[in-house]
């Protein structure tokens, strides 16, 4: 018999699968009316998943447990300046948009 499972969604997670297109202001001004978030934590979320990578993935890139970044994303933990660095190699960007 074949298990079934059911993945559950967070709010951020259904804003970054909507159907329609919007633009990336769009998604950032909905991201933080419906949940609240810093703005680093939007960009991080955003940035991973553009790149397609999970949460453990990226962890591995940077070297930080998938645990943390999850904080990151949900905006339970600042990203540090060394942290911020790191990210901003991998996804190419500035780094203060972490910060």
């Amino acid at each position: 018999m074949r298990a079934h499972t059911r993945k559950h969604h967070t709010k951020q997670e259904e804003l970054l699968h909507e159907e329609k297109s919007i633009s990336a202001d769009e998604f950032i001004e909905k991201a933080q009316e419906g949940l609240n978030l810093p703005m680093w934590a939007i960009s991080l979320a955003g940035l991973r998943y553009r790149e397609d990578l999970t949460q453990k993935q990226l962890g591995e890139i940077i070297g930080v447990k998938q645990s943390n970044i999850s904080l990151m994303e949900r905006g339970l933990r600042p990203i540090g300046k060394n942290i911020a660095q790191r990210l901003s190699k991998v996804f190419k960007t500035d780094y203060r948009i972490f910060l």
